[in-house]
Order: C-alpha cells, then structure tokens, then sequence
C-alpha cells in the first residue's frame, strides 16, 4: 500500500509498504514490528497526505515522542499539550510525561533552531480543552495513544467530538488509541486506562457525523501473517509487538482520522 486510506488497525504489511520506512527513518525510529513505532509513523503518513508541509498543528498528551519535532521538520508550526504535572503522576513516574519544550526530543528529527522556532508547549487536560484552542485555527489534531487514558469510554469519545472544535473548516484530526478486536461486549474500563471496542468505534463515527464531520470508513480486518496472529503476552518481550494482552482481553492499536466539516 502505498498510503493511508482510511481508519484503521496496525498490521504488519504496512512495515514492507511504500510509506512506513520513509516516515520511521524521519522520525528517528527503529523499523521494528512495534506498534507505537506505526502509531507515529502513520500519524505522520495521514500529515504528509493531506497536508505535506506547513500548516499549524496542535498534540495532545505528546509526552516524549517525536512527531512534534517531525511536524516542525516540515515547517509546521506546532502547540505540543500534556497533562498539568498534578495529573500525571503515573506519567512522570514512567518517564513519559513532558512537562516543557525541553522534554521533547528533536536530535536528529529537526534542526535545534527550527525547532525552537516552531514549537510551543502548553500544559493541558485533555477533558477540559481551553476556549482558546477551541476556535478552529488549526489544519491539523493528533494524538498518539493518548485518549485512553483519561477516564472512560465515554470520556475519550467526548474529547474526541469536543478537539474537532480546534480545526478549521476542512482541517484533518489523526488520533491513534486502543482497540479491543476480539470481544465486542467485555472490555476493560478503568480510570487510567480503558480498550474500545468496534461498537465503541462504531458509534464514534457516527457521533462524529452527526456533529457534521466526517471520519475516513473504519478498517478492522486483522492482517494474515504470523506477527498479525500473535499475541505478546505480559511483560511484552516478543520480536512482534502489534497485539497484546492486557489483563484478560487483547488489543492493538487503530487509527482514526476525521476531517471538520466545512
């Protein structure tokens, strides 16, 4: 495949097409059959479609990845988002959490001065996005596992409809989380850390539609191959780390993509 055409699950074929290994080489990333190193390469893949260069985009929940510095890379002007530090213990404690520009990586993604040209920082909770953002300046959203985190389903669907504000008419919101693929009834829903289900999916694409945007079709077909079919159990040790347990369900990561209605 030679991009991205809708919204869909991390599978292993995309590791050999022709859009991944370019994006993970920007990025700074190892080409390892991961699925965080997919969850940045094809939020930056759905970027270099629609977009391609320029622009002003606005992340949530960033931590320490590397698409802020990616995105300046490209002349992108870039509002970087996480947690307040009272609400990001577990964050902090992990290492994962940014609490300022000089926690987000740019060597070897971005010259320093460009970067620090481009970039801002600006604390925030993801369920209580500021009005100022909300004044669809922006061409572009994203977040990369990020919404799964914040209270609940519901409360991950409601950011979801809720960030669209912060896009212009026609801007694009790419936003990876986790989906539980092999239950549509049972899942896991705690405070810090819930696995949607394709009915959750399902009815956040219709939620998004009937707010007047528009979501690229849902693609949930688990790939083929041998890493598709594996499961990397606890502590996550395998060669192939696209679906995992997680308690006593199973999930993997998706892409979803919607555009703001015009």
């Amino acid at each position: 495949m030679s991009h991205v055409t809708g919204s869909c699950r991390v599978r292993a074929d995309d590791f050999a097409s022709e859009w991944l290994p370019p994006r993970v080489r920007e990025l700074g990333e190892s080409l390892r059959l991961h699925r965080k190193v997919w969850e940045f390469a094809v939020i930056a893949q759905v970027y270099e479609q629609v977009i391609g260069s320029g622009g002003l985009a606005l992340g949530f929940g960033c931590g320490r990845e590397p698409l802020p510095a990616w995105l300046a890379n490209r002349g992108c002007r870039v509002v970087a988002t996480d947690q307040p530090l009272e609400n990001a213990v577990d964050w902090v404690d992990s290492s994962q959490h940014s609490g300022g520009l000089a926690d987000l990586p740019f060597k070897g993604i971005c010259d320093e001065k460009k970067f620090r040209g481009l970039v801002t920082y600006s604390p925030m909770d993801m369920n209580v996005i500021p009005d100022g953002f909300l004044n669809g300046l922006f061409d572009f959203t994203w977040s990369a596992g990020s919404f799964e985190h914040i209270g609940g389903i519901e409360a991950g669907m409601q950011f979801f409809l809720k960030q669209m504000q912060c896009l212009k008419p026609g801007g694009i919101a790419v936003h990876t989380t986790e989906f539980n693929f092999a239950d549509n009834e049972n899942t896991l829903e705690h405070h810090n850390l819930v696995l949607f289900r394709q009915k959750d999916l399902e009815e956040l694409e219709r939620r998004v539609h009937a707010q007047g945007d528009t979501m690229w079709p849902l693609d949930l077909e688990r790939g083929k191959t041998e890493a598709d079919l594996y499961v990397d159990p606890w502590p996550y040790t395998g060669e192939s780390h696209l679906n995992l347990a997680i308690a006593d369900h199973v999930s993997t990561s998706v892409l979803l993509v919607a555009q703001r209605g015009r």
